[in-house]
């Protein structure tokens, strides 16, 4: 007679972790495969762990049928990450149209014997979109060593503190190097002195393709070291105090022929053979600032690809020779920046920039070379053939000077929004020094205008 008073087996709810059955041919099918239910109550197991004994069954059937047709690469994963490796090379084609180069040699044997289940190539994809990089993952493996480095040396994150040992690295690994191709070295200050700025340009020639210059220290040895920089494409030298010779500048990129951006230091050398100047030939941001005269302006052979244009800090030229440079290519530019301080200029000397720069689809203007004619309707006509001026965002800077801030009304603009002058005009920044008052009518109805065209008024406070 049963004690029914014993308490009855009940199998226990989690998975237990263990050696596989036994198939009937006496093969183990223990590897990274579990079962339910517990050792004594085998007779007991449930229709749920038969039918999931049977999903581990086919799995592992399918794994032995395609042994010999795995990948070479990834022989632990065979089935669906071999698509989504080919689907991720495949749709990798970014930036200028194109495929990301791994700097790892995969066929290697080094990297044959432990390869992960997760392909390689993927690890490599996520870490190049990552917003800031981390030393921390070099420390993982030597595969992740070889695959990572790359990405932290291509666009390293310098201060005034960590620039010396950058300095040191690439002096005594000349491999990493070769890796920077984005140079940002306007934080350093005190600390990038002239031998050290030409040293890392030296070791960074082979792949540099944009370089930021410090604020200080960039004489004659960096110049030097830019001639071997033939694949650089930005060269911002805005922030140098130092005086550059612009005729050892030219000198220094006339082999760069990829290059172009180009940003003239602000503290330059009129250079005086401006007609036998080479100007490189891909050339379509160009900002002037410091030295050059209304002579360089008028005879200097600019390329025809100038598309976008600045004047900053240019304290020797004039409005004619700005109107000189705009009648042979303000028909080309489309971004146009006149920033403050032009000593040269007078009060209204950008009232016709209009009229000779019909493509422009933005403008930064600064009042206190400008009027409120500027938007008349003589200065600004329609285009002929009934083609829309291609205007979209207008920056009104002022430097705050008495008398500057009643020199343009919103109303200037309502009216030129009103008649079609300027179609395409979404947005407007303001600098809180022009002294509009947000709360009137007028300056209300601007901000209605551009809203309904999806646009805005934006206040700039700086």
């Amino acid at each position: 007679m049963a004690n029914k008073r014993r308490p009855k087996k009940t199998k226990p709810p989690y998975r237990r972790y263990g050696p596989g059955v036994a198939n009937k041919n006496g093969a183990s099918e223990n590897d990274g495969t579990y079962q339910y239910g517990n050792d004594s109550d085998e007779d007991e197991e449930t229709e749920a762990e038969a039918s999931a004994t049977t999903v581990v069954k086919k799995n592992i059937d399918i794994n032995e049928k395609d042994e010999d047709s795995s990948s070479q690469l990834w022989p632990i994963s065979q089935f669906q990450k071999i698509d989504v490796l080919k689907i991720a090379i495949i749709n990798e084609k970014i930036k200028n149209g194109e495929i990301i180069e791994f700097p790892v040699n995969f066929n290697d044997s080094r990297v044959k014997t432990n390869s992960p289940i997760f392909p390689i190539e993927l690890f490599y994809i996520i870490f190049k979109f990552q917003d800031r990089t981390n030393p921390k993952y070099l420390r993982l493996s030597k595969l992740f060593y070889q695959l990572y480095s790359p990405i932290l040396y291509e666009r390293p994150i310098l201060d005034s503190h960590n620039f010396f040992s950058f300095v040191e690295t690439i002096t005594s690994k000349k491999k990493y190097g070769s890796l920077v191709r984005f140079l940002d070295l306007s934080p350093i200050i005190q600390s990038g002195k002239n031998s050290y700025v030409s040293k890392v340009l030296r070791r960074c020639s082979p792949s540099l393709e944009v370089f930021v210059a410090p604020q200080t220290s960039f004489g004659f040895a960096p110049l030097v070291s830019l001639r071997s920089c033939n694949k650089i494409k930005v060269l911002d030298l805005g922030l140098v105090s130092e005086t550059v010779n612009l005729k050892e500048l030219f000198y220094s990129i006339r082999n760069a022929k990829e290059l172009t951006h180009l940003s003239f230091p602000r503290s330059s050398i009129s250079c005086e053979d401006y007609q036998i100047t080479e100007w490189p030939p891909n050339l379509w941001y160009l900002r002037l600032s410091g030295g050059i005269t209304d002579d360089f302006l008028i005879n200097s052979k600019f390329p025809n690809t100038i598309s976008r244009l600045e004047f900053a800090h240019c304290p020797q030229i004039k409005e004619f020779a700005i109107y000189n440079f705009l009648s042979k290519f303000g028909d080309t530019l489309t971004h146009l920046s006149i920033q403050y301080p032009m000593p040269g200029l007078s009060e209204t000397a950008m009232d016709f920039l209009f009229t000779y720069c019909p493509n422009l689809k933005f403008l930064q203007i600064t009042v206190d070379y400008c009027s409120r004619f500027l938007f008349a309707e003589d200065l600004l006509p329609h285009l002929p053939n009934g083609k829309e001026r291609p205007l979209r965002t207008l920056w009104i800077e002022s430097s705050g000077g008495l008398g500057q801030s009643s020199k343009i009304h919103p109303d200037d603009l309502i009216i030129a929004l009103m008649e079609n002058r300027l179609p395409c005009l979404k947005n407007v920044r303001i600098t809180s020094k022009l002294g509009w008052d947000l709360h009137n009518e007028d300056v209300e109805t601007l901000a209605d205008l551009l809203e309904e065209k999806d646009g805005g008024l934006f206040l700039n406070y700086y």
